[in-house]
């Protein structure tokens, strides 16, 4: 036997005696609105993170397998569920790491399928949902396609992994194939330092002298008006307006050394050049001079957290003022400061600003910020920005030495409403817009592709011309009727004086307030994601007729647009009362949650018990 296998039968070992073991551990900030999220809509897709490559050269799908059991004994995230625990309804989410968790690895072979089939069976293990209570929350796929050949699909969901984090695991599985093909020990640093650690340190953080400057520049920075962006309305195919869309896009040579070269000169990054084009894009598409955008930025305030995998991305607004119609470098300049600002006072999480800030919620929409930018320009894995994006752009690289080349995979999530990335493949530039379908039709996206190069191009070869003629270039109509944010989607549902009865005492026994009108919103009168469940819970079961999803509740943010959207198919008039049956357990169940959850708010030093495990 050679010291390699008796090092692997000593690794199988330890996993098996490892796998009785967990510790529990409070959830990050980043993490918390995500569990939400999957809690309320379990089958969703979009905060699944994936890396797909077409493997060439003698791939050894065996070893590949053993490379990332091998990655997953390295990263406690990646053996990590998540739990809610509590009585009484009391939100205590924990994450639990486990000594050992199998990682979900199948192959199949794929050697007589179409380049069709191949794309579909990968898109579909993409889109599959990750069961976060029992694990694991990876996902690895791998279609043998001929002899030494393979399509692989690598997916995680976001809660454990950032764009970072997918660097810093391709790299790793790169050394870990290498050393299970020459069978010999890896060459790569041991300890990593454990996600959970992070979380404590981010808490201390938050509490210090530290995070009190980053509260106290965010709530100056974003006091006022945050009102949601209103878009133009486009025409939309309600067939067509589920989940979101993505178009890859080419940034030509000929504007990627613009932007070097201006930015150098104005003494500024290609990323403040291309963000402040994209806040004069949503400006002159929304019509506001107080721009917000979101940016998402790294989080690892620690050098040590480097090579830690784990949800360490915090999003930052950037505030732009377009009022004064300054000449483009000056608000380039502008934005640099903003930037350097934000970047100093980046630690303060995001979802607690919220908190604390408490804009007005609408429907289902991000708060405070709509439309995000983001420049990847991956440091840990260079290569991995032209298999992230895979455009026709994007050229093969070499990995443990195979060919990796670039298989396209639509990520269209619709976590907000517009995001565009830019990313800096080596010496070029290539862009990927992601938007939700419910806002805007696929020409309406690509129409915003074109505007965005050709203001990037006009603020190029003139930044002295103003942010007011370059935003007025764009192709948003301005004789369309905004999209009004307040109610949500029309529904086509009859309104019944019943169905509003129905709503309205629902929102009275979980908001515990009466004078409820019709026009109300849930949000506007003290409601929040929590509260928003028990309405679920309280109206499921009453909903036969009518199948309730949680996301209805956030489109339907108001009584009568709740109310009539529960009238379709249902009966028009009041039931009889001799046959309507008693509230079901889950009912009951949720009403109590509700009044416990009232509590909560008025005493939040209530001690903690321990109850039932749920995401």
């Amino acid at each position: 036997m050679t010291d390699y296998d008796t090092r692997k039968r000593l690794e199988e070992a330890l996993r098996a005696r490892a796998g009785q073991a967990r510790t529990d551990h409070p959830v990050s900030y980043a993490q918390r609105p995500l569990l939400m999220l999957h809690r309320m809509n379990p089958d969703s897709a979009s905060y699944n993170v994936a890396f797909t490559a077409r493997f060439t050269g003698g791939f050894e799908a065996a070893a590949f397998h053993r490379a990332v059991r091998s990655l997953v004994g390295r990263h406690a995230a990646l053996r990590t569920t998540f739990g809610r625990v509590g009585a009484d309804g009391r939100d205590d989410v924990r994450q639990t790491v486990h000594g050992w968790l199998e990682p979900d690895v199948t192959e199949q072979d794929a050697g007589q399928w179409d380049e069709e089939r191949t794309q579909e069976a990968v898109r579909d293990a993409y889109r599959e949902p990750f069961d976060l209570v029992t694990g694991p929350p990876i996902r690895v796929r791998v279609y043998r396609r001929a002899p030494g050949e393979a399509v692989v699909l690598l997916a995680l969901h976001h809660v454990v992994c950032d764009f970072w984090s997918l660097g810093v695991i391709v790299a790793e599985l790169e050394q870990l194939y290498l050393a299970e093909v020459e069978r010999r020990p890896v060459r790569l640093p041991a300890g990593n330092v454990p996600y959970h650690d992070f979380v404590a340190r981010q808490r201390e953080l938050i509490a210090g002298e530290r995070g009190a400057r980053a509260r106290s520049y965010w709530h100056t920075r974003l006091a006022g008006d945050l009102e949601p962006a209103r878009w133009p309305r486009f025409a939309i195919d309600p067939a067509d307006a589920d989940a979101g869309g993505s178009i890859v896009f080419p940034v030509s040579a000929e504007l990627t050394d613009g932007v070097s070269t201006l930015a150098r000169e104005q003494g500024a990054t290609p990323y403040a050049v291309l963000l402040t084009v994209f806040q004069l894009l949503v400006g002159g598409y929304t019509g506001r001079q107080d721009v917000l955008v979101g940016t998402p930025v790294a989080g690892r305030f620690d050098p040590s957290l480097g090579e830690c995998v784990g949800n360490f991305v915090n999003p930052v607004v950037l505030r732009a003022d377009l009022s004064d119609a300054v000449p483009f470098r000056e608000q380039l300049t502008r934005t640099r400061r903003a930037v350097v600002e934000a970047l100093e006072h980046q630690d303060y999480p995001f979802e607690l600003l919220v908190s604390e800030l408490a804009p007005r919620r609408v429907s289902d929409r991000n708060p405070i910020f709509q439309a995000m930018f983001s420049y990847q320009k991956p440091s840990r894995y260079p290569a991995l920005a032209g298999l992230y994006v895979a455009d026709p752009g994007a050229t093969p690289v070499g990995w443990a030495g195979l060919t990796a080349v670039p298989f396209r995979l639509d990520q269209q999530d619709d976590q907000l409403e517009l995001v565009l990335e830019v990313v800096q493949d080596g010496d070029r530039l290539a862009g990927l817009l992601k938007y939700r379908r419910s806002v805007f039709s696929a020409p309406a996206a690509q129409q915003l592709i074109d505007d965005y190069l050709a203001l990037l191009g006009a603020a190029l070869a003139d930044p002295g011309r103003s942010v007011a003629e370059l935003s007025s270039m764009t192709g948003a109509d301005r004789n369309t009727i905004p999209a009004g944010p307040d109610t949500g989607p029309a529904s086509t549902g009859e309104l019944t004086g019943h169905q509003v009865r129905r709503v309205t005492t629902v929102w009275q026994k979980v908001l515990g307030r009466e004078g409820i009108g019709p026009d109300d919103n849930f949000f506007d009168l003290g409601g929040n994601s929590m509260l928003l469940m028990q309405v679920f819970e309280m109206l499921a079961d009453e909903t036969a007729d009518t199948p309730l999803k949680v996301p209805d509740l956030f489109r339907y943010p108001t009584v009568t647009s709740l109310a009539r959207h529960l009238g379709r198919g249902a009966t028009t008039e009041d039931p009889d009362p001799s046959r309507v049956r008693a509230p079901s357990r889950r009912a009951r169940l949720a009403e109590g949650t509700a009044r416990s959850a009232r509590l909560r708010a008025r005493d939040r030093h209530r001690p903690a018990t321990e109850g039932d495990r749920d995401v």
